[in-house]
């Protein structure tokens, strides 16, 4: 799109007030007996890649907005397309009650900031009603709103005193500590109250997705063959078990583990240490997939994380160093 613009606009030579893109969304101004031309020239570039023609007149819808003309001015209103549902997350849906205020928060931040003044009331007149059919309480839309709409203002007047005096925003404002976890409604709780002795702010994300249940079409990977995995390895004879990580597939990682035993080093795996010093065996056929996680940085925090929780680990002391007191403090109170 960014090449078939600059040549278009490059041959067209007509001259355009004002042009605006939005990945295949144009909004632009054209003399009225060039329209046909202009068109014509977009649309002349590949024969898939055509464009249809919406004139304006006094106004235009444009993404989320509606451009108005009124007279020498030119007004902002929200727009909704016809295939708009309505639906938002529901207020008895089993989610965080923040995750609910935030949908208030930001449909408001849409009514309030895609609009000129005269259009509020109205949009804040829909956005009660869309609420409501979405089962919210009105005493939780009202409280909301009024919060919101506080916000918006005086960061408004804020924002515009600090281009009155030029203010410049210190980029090294202290940023808030933030532990993201899966929402359930037994431990969400526990964890809030948690977190506040730690002076960390919690966050929630849903595993209420689709995905589990519209499966596609593809046979389920035997366990050894998963990559990106946090894995469990317990011993046949006592309690003692070994938590580690892999990017790659779990039985090649498996098999280093297992054979490790005959390799000749100065320094011999914890696992190993455990087999020789006490003639124990592991259960190298029932490995524990604890969590899968692709991007590595997470991997290695679950799989500290599972470190601490074991009751008899092998792993050494130094396989959790990084881990952030929160996690350590928080899981100790869990699992004690």
């Amino acid at each position: 799109m960014q090449d078939l613009e600059t040549e278009a606009l490059d041959i067209l030579g007509v001259p355009l007030p004002f042009y605006f893109r939005y990945v295949d969304d144009i909004l632009t101004a054209v003399p009225i007996d060039s329209i046909d031309h202009v068109l014509t020239v977009f649309n002349s570039f590949h024969e898939r890649l055509q464009f249809t023609l919406e004139n304006g007149g006094d106004k235009i819808n444009f993404l989320d907005l509606t451009l108005i003309k009124n007279k020498d001015r030119l007004e902002m209103d929200w727009y909704h397309k016809p295939t708009f549902s309505g639906r938002y997350l529901n207020f008895l849906s089993a989610h965080p009650l923040s995750q609910k205020r935030g949908v208030v928060f930001g449909i408001i931040d849409r009514a309030m900031l895609l609009s000129d003044e005269k259009f509020h009331k109205k949009n804040i007149t829909f956005v009660i009603n869309t609420l409501l059919r979405n089962d919210y309480p009105i005493e939780f839309i009202f409280d909301n709103i009024s919060i919101r709409i506080k916000f918006l203002l005086s960061r408004r007047v804020q924002f515009e005193q600090n281009s009155s005096l030029n203010n410049n925003i210190d980029d090294d404002v202290e940023r808030t500590s933030w532990f993201l976890i899966p929402y359930t409604n037994n431990t969400a709780n526990e964890f809030i109250r948690i977190c506040k002795k730690e002076n960390v702010k919690t966050a929630f994300y849903s595993n209420n997705k689709l995905n589990r249940f519209i499966k596609v079409q593809k046979d389920t990977l035997p366990r050894n063959q998963n990559k990106n995995v946090v894995y469990k390895i317990k011993c046949r004879d006592c309690d003692a078990t070994y938590v580690g990580q892999t990017g790659r597939k779990l039985n090649t990682r498996i098999n280093e583990h297992r054979n490790s035993i005959n390799w000749k080093t100065n320094t011999q795996s914890v696992i190993t240490n455990h087999r020789l010093e006490v003639n124990h065996e592991f259960d190298w056929e029932n490995i524990q997939i604890l969590d899968k996680e692709r991007n590595l940085s997470k991997r290695l925090i679950s799989e500290k994380a599972h470190i601490l929780m074991q009751k008899n680990g092998l792993n050494l002391r130094s396989d959790t160093d990084g881990l952030h007191h929160t996690y350590t403090t928080m899981l100790n109170e869990l699992t004690n």
